[in-house]
């Protein structure tokens, strides 16, 4: 069945909707999750990450990370023996589950899906919105690519952790997974963050441009929207007949325009487009009131984006349905 890429999180109102389309991944709302330290790294490198409490961490594996933000995107290990997943970022709030030393997290928001966004400072933590990763072997790293570490389709577990207390740090970065062939088949695969760290210059992609009967709405405020905003159906797929996605590609206003949707472009992107550096988010927060998100976190999300440098068109594929 084709699935089709929405992602799901608080106050969205996201109408996608194709024939035999079934909605892709979706992280409970009302289970948002935690922040985390850290600060940008250089332009194609990613920060390692900070480790979350449980309310008493036990183990200390070194001093909190040089960075300001975790990069929104980026998998992390649970460094300790224990660690609460929480509904909020406070020790007070619901805990929906005990994390273990060796389990992946990946911090909100990753493309398609988002938990909310970190840090967050709380009872004298940092916290980050996070979604659990199954992988295979258990061994602390991610599977090979192109599997993508948050399975479209799947229920997701997400929350809040603390990934340091100021002195210790309860979690580690992931190394970043960079293919030996860049193909449509392996970026689909990667994480936001990996991406950032993988792709130093322009990268050639084939693929089926749009998405059939998508769109919706988000609240809040997107500067530049065309680069910041969450709500992002400019896909290029693989394969339309088994899912949408879940890549998304980001256009200039001043172009190239885009393409008929449905048609098969040979594509070049970037990553760390330079009007990233002026990104800026203001979620809904309580009250309904909007809430500027760190403007570190911003700046990483836009710098993540793939950029269109120019396209050629290939063809039309004959199994897209709708524009």
């Amino acid at each position: 069945m084709r699935k089709l890429i929405c992602g799901a999180l608080a106050l969205v109102l996201a109408a996608c909707s194709t024939p035999s389309t079934s909605l892709a991944p979706s992280t409970p709302v009302g289970s948002p999750g935690a922040s985390v330290a850290g600060s940008p790294p250089p332009s194609g490198s990613v920060p390692p990450p900070s480790t979350g409490p449980s309310a008493e961490p036990s183990a200390s594996p070194g001093p909190p990370s040089a960075f300001q933000v975790l990069p929104p995107g980026s998998a992390i290990e649970v460094r300790v023996a224990e660690l609460n997943l929480r509904r909020q970022p406070t020790t007070s709030a619901r805990r929906i589950e005990l994390l273990g030393r060796g389990d992946l997290l990946v911090v909100s928001p990753s493309d398609f899906v988002i938990a909310g966004y970190g840090p967050i400072e709380s009872d004298g933590y940092t916290w980050y919105p996070v979604i659990k990763v199954d992988v295979v072997d258990g061994d602390g790293e991610l599977d090979p690519l192109p599997t993508h570490p948050i399975p479209i389709g799947a229920e997701l577990v997400s929350g809040w952790v603390a990934i340091d207390d100021g002195k210790d740090r309860f979690v580690r970065q992931v190394a970043p997974r960079c293919p030996t062939t860049v193909d449509l088949a392996n970026v689909s695969g990667m994480l936001p963050a990996e991406r950032l760290a993988c792709f130093g210059a322009p990268i050639v992609l084939e693929g089926t441009f749009g998405c059939g009967g998508c769109g919706g709405a988000i609240a809040g405020e997107f500067e530049p929207n065309w680069l910041a905003s969450p709500m992002n159906f400019d896909f290029l797929s693989e394969d339309i007949s088994v899912q949408f996605g879940p890549l998304g590609l980001r256009f200039r206003p001043t172009g190239p325009a885009r393409p008929e949707p449905g048609s098969i472009i040979r594509v070049t992107v970037h990553v760390d487009d330079a009007r990233s550096s002026r990104c800026s988010i203001k979620e809904m927060g309580d009250g309904d009131v909007l809430a500027p998100v760190d403007p570190a976190t911003a700046v990483f999300f836009c710098r993540e984006q793939l950029v269109v440098d120019s396209y050629e068109v290939l063809g039309m594929d004959p199994a897209f349905e709708g524009g």
